[in-house]
């Protein structure tokens, strides 16, 4: 029984995590419940006999009269991690000889807006060089002359997503790692997983194992079974065969 719940937690999380992840895409309150039926948080049977946005839209304005405001209200376009149009300087260092560059700054898109957690971070996933050009500079010595510049080159920014800007040095503890896609430390989970008596750890391997959280009797200062084994409910070493047999007698 402990075994399950812990996959079925986990599984739950990164249920949520994709609802939040497909959330940050969202732009509008329908593209949001449009995100909201399509999830795997929701009833099944519901999506399967297909949500009525209308239906689920109405409920909202029903909810929103008990808010009395004065202020202009404006349907609103999400922010979301997206592509967005911002000017960057062109050959700065060129300004800085002299005379007088056109254009001294161009539109480029660059990845910028909110995610749904505050540990996620808006990042490109696809990106281009691209080349401005011509780039001129005007010189005025006693008269104007107009000098062509090799094309500015720079990094366009095509497409977005919510990362994890949490490293992978995060976790305190070896028994956690760090699971990019809920972006927080979460304990490893053995296999089989552990019962309540039994912790999931690493001591002299990589591999996460069942560990007791008291000595295994009759093994001298030993938490750990050896390969092949793991600690049953009452932190005896067995084999999976053994285990087996066990549940099938």
């Amino acid at each position: 029984m402990a075994r399950l719940r812990v996959h079925c937690n986990v599984y739950i999380q990164i249920q949520i995590a994709h609802f939040k992840a497909q959330l940050s895409k969202a732009r509008t309150l329908k593209q949001a419940l449009a995100v909201y039926a399509d999830s795997d948080i929701t009833n099944k049977h519901q999506v399967a006999m297909q949500v009525d946005m209308r239906k689920m839209e109405s409920d909202i304005n029903k909810q929103l009269q008990q808010y009395n405001t004065e202020e202009k209200t404006v349907q609103y376009v999400a922010g979301g991690c997206l592509p967005r149009v911002t000017c960057i300087p062109v050959y700065e260092k060129q300004v800085k000889m002299g005379g007088v560059i056109f254009p001294n700054c161009v539109e480029v898109h660059v990845c910028s807006g909110c995610c749904q957690e505050a540990q996620f971070t808006c990042e490109p996933t696809k990106t281009e060089t691209i080349s401005f050009s011509p780039i001129i500079r005007f010189e005025n010595e006693g008269n104007f002359r107009i000098i062509a510049l090799e094309p500015f080159k720079t990094i366009n920014h095509t497409e977005c997503s919510c990362k994890c800007k949490l490293g992978t040095d995060t976790c305190p503890s070896s028994a956690q790692i760090l699971d990019k896609e809920l972006c927080h430390c979460r304990d490893r989970i053995c296999s089989p997983a552990c019962y309540a008596m039994q912790k999931c750890q690493i001591l002299h391997s990589q591999q996460p194992q069942c560990v007791c959280k008291r000595p295994i009797p009759g093994q001298n200062n030993s938490y750990f079974c050896p390969f092949g084994s793991h600690p049953d409910a009452y932190c005896r070493c067995e084999t999976e065969a053994e285990a087996n047999k066990v549940r099938v007698d």
